[in-house]
């Protein structure tokens, strides 16, 4: 369950990058930085799913 929280929080904070990104809340620097931390933390749930550390459910 750790996991499958670990691949949530980080899915969630991409969601908010979005989110500043698509409100421009932000100017390029930052926007820049946004997009980095973005592709780190994808970077690291595709990482968690790689490992097999993260739990795949069928929603119906």
């Amino acid at each position: 369950m750790a996991n499958d929280q670990e691949i949530h929080d980080r899915l969630a904070r991409v969601e908010e990058i979005i989110e500043q990104l698509d409100a421009d809340e932000c100017d390029l620097d930052e926007g820049t930085r946004l997009h980095e931390e973005g592709q780190e933390l994808l970077a690291e749930v595709q990482e968690i799913l790689d490992n097999g550390r993260g739990e795949v459910v069928e929603l119906e």
